[in-house]
């Protein structure tokens, strides 16, 4: 197999995953939860660049590790996680940053978002609870998954479209485009 097919392959894996994440039952405390998320205040957040992300050898799609690490390793206990909801196409994925002197950062490199700030809803409900051998986010005593769905019937009803798109074969890319 080519490398071009092999990363192919590879997105299309990474994005039937992340579908499968969101794919999980509606329930009265996401509908709650929304309602309440989208009565909250909204910051912007500015993103530290690659170069620096790089440097800093923050892994991509561990925002909450990252930013617990900016936290615990800060020499003067001045840096805070905070762990809110980053808006993105009809629903609020659970993200985390630091509260840096002031300034909200994300300290995540996020590939396929390539602007230097976003909305950003800190949310003071959401608690971290370590189990096992990791942390588990809940909010109002519900573990949460990715995030949650403004919509969630219209999100399950696109994202049945999307997955029969990759799973024909179709570039992994195209067939994410207008969900």
């Amino acid at each position: 197999m080519g490398e071009a097919k092999r990363k192919l392959e590879e997105a299309r894996a990474t994005f039937l995953q992340e579908l499968e994440k969101w794919s999980f039952p509606v329930s009265d405390w996401e509908a709650r939860t929304v309602a309440e998320i989208s009565k909250l205040p909204v910051v912007r957040v500015k993103r530290y660049p690659d170069d620096a992300l790089a440097y800093m050898r923050m892994p991509p799609k561990e925002c909450h590790k990252n930013a617990r690490f900016m936290q615990d390793n800060d020499p003067d206990k001045r840096l805070r996680q905070v762990t809110g909801w980053w808006p993105q196409d009809g629903q609020y994925v659970l993200h985390s940053v630091v509260d840096q002197y002031g300034e909200y950062v994300c300290v995540t490199p996020a590939p396929m978002h390539h602007e230097d700030t976003f909305d950003f809803i800190p949310d003071d409900k959401i608690e971290w609870r370590d189990e096992v051998d990791y942390r588990v986010a809940y909010r109002d005593g519900v573990a949460i998954g990715p995030g949650v769905r403004s919509d969630p019937l219209k999100a399950i009803d696109d994202m049945k479209v999307v997955k029969e798109r990759l799973l024909s074969g179709m570039n992994p890319y195209q067939a994410v485009q207008g969900r």
